[in-house]
């Protein structure tokens, strides 16, 4: 599965990594691609994943982190 999400705060290559590591976290995700000039991310997983935990988990990040669906 895909799922394409928003995240207009996302601003520098850090943000991109830190989505990346929190995602890492995750086995059932198998692949994440952060655009930092769309703001958009872009991730595989399996049908298993609890999208609204990995919302979370990148909400609490901080402000900056809030995702548009």
């Amino acid at each position: 599965m895909q799922t394409t999400l928003s995240i207009p705060g996302i601003h520098c290559e850090s943000c991109a990594a830190l989505i990346k590591d929190v995602s890492s976290e995750f086995p059932q995700i198998t692949m994440v691609d952060v655009n930092v000039d769309t703001k958009m991310v872009k991730i595989h997983h399996d049908e298993s994943l609890d999208i609204q935990k990995w919302s979370q988990e990148i909400e609490s990040l901080g402000d900056t982190y809030k995702i548009q669906h």
